[in-house]
């Protein structure tokens, strides 16, 4: 039902509610008396964040279009509002109190009511019990099966209140130990063989389908994904098995466990990704495809012989933390209006540039996103497909059978596109057929690993592609870096070394904020990562300077006269805001 943008409750009306944080705050939460708000959701975000009414009609004409969808979901997409907003709307509209599970001091004879497995299938925690309910955080209280299902299993009435699925995840990979290593260890003395690494077929076969071993997996890929991981790192060293996790960006020492474990965890991954369980001497690539809950997570594996065993990294694509929209890409209005305009041409070329983990891929399906309407036909070749979107048509280059990007961009010419994605330009050819491309009446959008955004007009003329077809093809450029968003619970001034202030150009009495670690943000200081940037649109005075053989640096000067912000201004102003330290600013800078 749509409702009215401009009939929005006064705060006298409706008072935001804050989510309690501790048991003592959430026993006079159920104590006090709940009333559920009639008010439309839209008018109730309104109310606990700053929801501005261009937004919440935007979305209101949007919902029209897409009526199973939720207001709340639109805007949290769009990156109007953030999770924490929506969840405390929602316990408005619901009556049933918000809880804040970061820190929360969760009752352990409580938590051991209710399985890992279990809490993570129903996406539950048990948090205490209060006057005999055992009180138990959910996403949707109003879920009748679950609430039934966790009654069975404790023989005890259940008393839900609301918690976002993040934060859920994130408490349940706290306060569950994805490994008791204990236990493990013992498993992993009787599951050793007389067989030293590398073991049979068949051995690693029987291994692969212990109970401990499967569960230790499990455990560990779900793990990751509610950590918000990027990669897994599993490590032999000389005494213990090392597995890291690659979060926003830094890899981080979750455990180590038996060594004694390693034939089984490896033959286990190989079996879980198709790979040879019999070959330990060459490196072997796999997928596996994981589905959770919500939906489906597809990880990349890759084995590779070491002198102390095989070590494995898998690669997590899970497309709830990296399937983004273009608003919540982390664009200035401004910026984010010159992005739009580049996007919405009918042809031309637009490429995001950056070195590995930049966010590139992020950018450019945000984009697709955005395009994917129905009214366009949509073309990728992708080498691999990182994540499958519906209404899209995506193909897999595969160099081993002669199906390369330029071979895959031919046929893809021929299949009647409005929008071609090339994953990368890596050579002439590829750089050749994509400016061609651009010149026939297409929209192409690719990436290519360069530093800056003038730097890739460069990159363009050295890999052949003459200057009179980059200045009439190439639309515009984006360059990018991710930065560690601070913490906004920990935030406290930051110190910061007077060569590094020098090197940017700050004094040495300006002040800057970093995360100091707390148990919202899992004691790192900081959560999630945001983009630093800088847009080269092509202008007619950059196209007549191409044309003369203009310089790099003049070609610079005349883009920031023309309004595009260098890189690591755009990230200097975001760490005056406290978003990002200083630090972060040195560490993505442009030279």
């Amino acid at each position: 039902m749509i409702h009215d943008a401009s009939l929005l409750p006064s705060p006298e009306q409706v008072a935001p509610v804050e989510p309690v944080s501790t048991q003592t705050q959430l026993h006079a939460a159920l104590l006090a008396p709940q009333s559920s708000h009639p008010e439309p959701m839209g008018a109730l975000l309104s109310i606990v964040g700053h929801l501005e009414q261009s937004h919440l009609q935007r979305a209101l004409i949007e919902q029209r279009t897409h009526p199973d969808s939720r207001i709340g979901e639109l805007l949290l997409a769009e990156g109007r509002i953030s999770e924490d907003e929506l969840y405390r709307a929602l316990s408005l509209k619901l009556g049933v109190p918000c809880v804040r599970l970061s820190g929360f001091d969760v009752d352990p004879q409580a938590l051991a009511e209710i399985p890992q497995d279990v809490a993570r299938s129903y996406r539950v925690v048990p948090l205490m019990r209060h006057q005999g309910r055992l009180v138990v955080a959910m996403n949707d209280p109003t879920c009748s099966e679950v609430l039934g299902a966790l009654s069975v299993l404790t023989r005890a009435t259940i008393e839900p209140v609301l918690a976002s699925p993040g934060e859920i995840d994130l408490a349940i990979a706290t306060h569950y130990p994805p490994f008791d290593d204990a236990e493990l260890n013992l498993e992993g003395e009787r599951l050793a063989g007389p067989e030293l690494p590398p073991i049979a077929a068949d051995t690693a076969e029987k291994l692969a389908n212990e109970r401990p071993i499967v569960r230790l997996v499990s455990n560990m890929l779900h793990d990751a994904i509610h950590r918000r991981a990027s990669d897994i790192h599993i490590r032999p060293r000389e005494q213990n098995i090392e597995i890291l996790y690659r979060i926003d960006g830094a890899l981080l020492h979750i455990r180590s466990i038996g060594l004694t474990l390693l034939p089984g965890l490896i033959a286990r991954l190989k079996v879980l990704a198709a790979m040879d369980l019999g070959e330990h001497r060459l490196p072997q690539d796999g997928a596996i495809h994981l589905h959770t809950p919500e939906h489906r997570v597809d990880l990349r594996v890759s084995m590779m012989p070491s002198i102390r065993g095989e070590s494995c990294v898998i690669r997590v694509l899970d497309p709830a933390s990296s399937l983004r929209r273009v608003a919540s890409i982390g664009f200035t209005p401004e910026d984010e209006k010159r992005f739009r305009e580049l996007i919405d041409r009918n042809q031309g070329l637009v490429l995001v540039t950056g070195p590995t983990g930049s966010g590139k891929t992020t950018t450019l399906y945000a984009a697709l996103q955005e395009l994917n309407t129905g009214e366009y036909h949509i073309v990728t070749v992708e080498d691999p497909v990182e994540y499958r979107l519906d209404g899209i048509v995506q193909t897999q280059a595969h160099a081993a059978i002669q199906y390369g990007f330029s071979t895959a961009l031919r046929h893809i010419l021929r299949h009647d596109p409005d929008v071609v994605l090339i994953g990368e330009i890596r050579d002439r050819e590829t750089a050749g057929i994509a400016v061609e491309s651009a010149l026939t009446g297409h929209l192409v959008l690719s990436t290519l690993h360069t530093n800056g955004a003038v730097q890739t007009i460069t990159r363009l003329l050295e890999m052949g592609v003459e200057s009179y077809l980059v200045s009439s093809t190439l639309a515009g450029v984006l360059a990018q870096r991710l930065a560690k968003r601070n913490c906004q619970y920990c935030r406290e001034p930051e110190i910061v070394d007077a060569d590094i202030r020098a090197a940017l150009g700050v004094s040495l009495e300006e002040t800057f904020f970093k995360g100091a670690g707390c148990p919202r943000c899992g004691g790192l200081g900081y959560h999630g990562r945001v983009a630093v940037y800088e847009i080269l649109h092509m202008s007619p005075a950059i196209r007549a300077a191409l044309r003369t053989r203009a310089t790099e640096d003049e070609l610079q000067m005349i883009a920031v006269r023309e309004g595009m912000v260098p890189l690591t201004q755009q990230a200097l102003a975001l760490a005056r805001t406290g978003e990002i330290s200083l630090t972060e600013v040195y560490r993505s800078r442009l030279d």
